[in-house]
């Protein structure tokens, strides 16, 4: 016999920007806490030990972090080519790998916490028998509103072999930006997501794909593929925490009137920004964490 595969809830957010929870948006409990990416407002190191300082008292036995392009690694570049001008004798990469290797010693120091950089693991839930694999990138597109090139974005042309690469046998995947059409409206990226992103998804259909980076972009799509790989149908969530005091709830276990995912078939992506701007005021708002409940 079968076993039934075990629910697993996964909490979602994304672009925080130097909101912790209780400044606007709390945490609901759940097994694995995710963020996609931008935990900072402006990029300091500060701000990411802040950060850091909140993941670590966020009680989920697991907690998956990606960067983003507000990280504090990002702001090397403009902060090492200053000081080479200053101090020409400096030597410029060097400086630039230890403050980046700090960076990451203080997100991987967070317990019970996966810091992803383009890269994958292997979760093991044991209270719930439940191993997946996961996928974890801060990349997206290099676009003409981003400003100065940063660690972690990409040009047009090494987009094939960022993500060709890389996506094999992966159960969730997490990326800074959403793939293109899906999930990714934005009032300051007017481009959208990723065509490359979007083309590498429907070959690997993953069960969940959780990103940000475009905050309007809010909310949860499940994509079905046909056998070219390509986007057969869209189904819209409708959040029943939209306007009440509801969680943002997606439930893909097919209970109670949740939508049943069929893997291999079928991937839920969610955009899980934390921040967007209202489309008719232009007033900054924060919005609720995405809850999954999918059987793994």
């Amino acid at each position: 016999m079968t076993s039934k595969p075990n629910r697993v809830r996964i909490v979602c957010i994304s672009d925080t920007h130097d909101k912790a929870p209780g400044e606007g948006y709390t945490l609901p409990a759940g097994d694995v806490l995710v963020h996609a990416g931008d935990l900072t407002n402006e990029g300091t190191y500060n701000e990411l030990k802040r950060a850091a300082e909140w993941l670590e008292k966020a009680d989920f036995a697991v907690k998956i972090v990606v960067a983003g392009v507000l990280h504090a690694f990002n702001q090397l570049e403009n902060k090492v080519l200053a000081d080479v001008v200053c101090h020409p004798s400096n030597n410029a990469s060097e400086t630039k790998d230890i403050e980046r290797q700090r960076c990451r010693e203080l997100t991987s120091s967070i317990p019970r916490a996966t810091y992803l950089e383009h890269s994958s693991a292997v979760i093991h839930l044991p209270d719930k028998d439940v191993n997946f694999r996961i996928f974890g990138s801060p990349y997206s597109p290099l676009r003409p509103e981003s400003g100065p090139f940063t660690a972690f974005q990409y040009r047009d042309a090494e987009a094939e072999a960022l993500w060709n690469a890389t996506l094999t046998d992966t159960d969730v995947l997490i990326t800074h930006t959403p793939p293109a059409g899906i999930c990714d409206t934005s009032q300051h990226f007017p481009d959208g997501g990723c065509p490359t992103l979007k083309k590498a998804l429907g070959m690997v259909k993953p069960a969940l794909h959780i990103c940000g980076h475009c905050h309007e972009g809010r909310g949860a799509q499940v994509v079905r593929w046909d056998d070219a790989d390509e986007v057969e149908w869209v189904k819209e969530w409708e959040d029943p925490g939209a306007g009440s005091k509801k969680m943002s709830l997606l439930d893909l276990t097919g209970k109670k009137g949740g939508t049943w995912l069929e893997r291999g078939r079928e991937t839920a992506v969610v955009n899980a920004a934390m921040v967007s701007r209202d489309r008719e005021t232009g007033k900054r708002r924060i919005g609720k964490p995405i809850v999954v409940d999918v059987a793994l």
